[in-house]
């Protein structure tokens, strides 16, 4: 099993339909291609979790790197994992907006990941717990 984080800036603020088809349309690859994930969104830039078999992992982010739906992409962690995070979810995702203590632990981190300059090519136990929270905040709220 193998994770991959990267960011990247819209290249337009997307709004609830834009992302609607974003979603149905990377659910729909990723059930085929058994990847699973999390897509966060907030103030015009993304922040995506995937996790799968290695090679189509890859294959996917090289796809992502060159939609034109948003740009300075870059890579901030990969390496294997032991399991995944989000795998009852094809693509799980949160607007990342809200005043509850949840919402603000997710965009606290999320400034971490946006101000830190240098890509973290291993997945580092923040990252990993990082997503892991964030998996369960999202599961919870499938309840």
């Amino acid at each position: 099993m193998y994770s991959l984080v990267y960011k990247s800036v819209a290249t337009s603020l997307f709004n609830f339909e834009d992302i609607d088809l974003l979603l149905d349309k990377a659910r729909s690859y990723n059930n085929r291609h058994q990847i699973t994930g999390c897509l966060l969104y907030h103030d015009g830039k993304f922040i995506q979790y995937l996790e799968g078999p290695q090679l189509r992992i890859l294959n996917l982010y090289d796809k992502i790197t060159q939609d034109p739906r948003h740009t300075e992409v870059e890579l901030l962690s990969y390496g294997s994992i032991e399991q995944r995070e989000f795998e009852y979810w094809d693509m799980a995702f949160e607007n990342v907006y809200g005043d509850n203590v949840q919402m603000y632990y997710v965009r606290l981190a999320l400034q971490n990941y946006f101000l830190n300059p240098k890509p973290h090519y291993n997945t580092s136990l923040v990252f990993r717990h990082f997503w892991k929270n964030v998996g369960g905040l999202l599961n919870n709220s499938m309840v």
